[in-house]
């Protein structure tokens, strides 16, 4: 697959959006793998525009944009407007908030919208997500494959976990692993194993391992 070379394209994606939206674009930017600089060849464009207000005609002539956009097909992310943005869950917008990296504009406005309660109940909720999703696969789907799904679903966690206790958001992973604690360390590293597909020893071993830990991050939350 070609490499993206992801700022000539959010260059040109910055370009197309504005001269599609003119003065009623409040902020532009990239989220995910290529926001941290952990991308791979198939990773997602993730990518965050907020307008002034958005109609449905608003997302039809996004979506016209990013048809003109090469590979269109790796393109994701959140698009909304501002009577949107204000009122959403502020789980998911603590997320945004911090994760986005600016191209436009600026979100530095969501920053008094979050209280330490709020960060902590990011966490709680990030933690129970997790202990559902590994419990239920370790009970019922016994996915195999889906077990590394919820482990890096988990890094998130650990990176709010971290955010809550010093008030130091890390983006990247790999500057992650240096700083967090034992047990969330424990969790980055089984992440970044590979994982046997059928192995039963290590599916319910690792399962164990996810099931305990988000566990232990509800309780202590109570």
């Amino acid at each position: 697959m070609k490499q993206i070379d992801i700022q000539k394209w959010m260059t040109y994606f910055k370009a197309r959006v504005l001269g599609a939206f003119k003065e009623r674009v409040v902020f532009i930017g990239l989220q995910g793998s290529y926001g941290r600089g952990e991308q791979t060849p198939t990773s997602d464009i993730d990518v965050v525009v907020i307008l002034d207000r958005a109609e449905f005609s608003d997302f039809q002539l996004y979506r016209a944009v990013l048809d003109q956009m090469q590979f269109r097909h790796l393109v994701c992310g959140f698009v909304a407007g501002m009577p949107q943005l204000l009122a959403w869950e502020k789980y998911d917008l603590l997320q945004l908030y911090l994760d986005a990296v600016p191209y436009f504009g600026s979100l530095d406005f969501l920053k008094v919208c979050f209280t330490q309660e709020d960060v902590k109940r990011a966490v709680r909720v990030g933690a129970c997500n997790v202990f559902h999703a590994a419990l239920h696969n370790f009970l019922h789907a016994r996915d195999r494959s889906a077990i590394k799904d919820i482990y890096k679903a988990a890094r998130f966690v650990v990176r709010l976990k971290h955010y809550r206790d010093t008030g130091v958001y890390v983006p990247a992973m790999k500057e992650l692993i240096k700083v967090a604690g034992a047990e969330d360390n424990c969790i980055l590293a089984i992440c970044g194993q590979p994982f046997a597909g059928n192995d039963e020893n290590e599916f319910t071993q690792k399962s164990k391992t996810l099931i305990e830990w988000a566990g232990n991050i509800i309780k202590n939350a109570a």
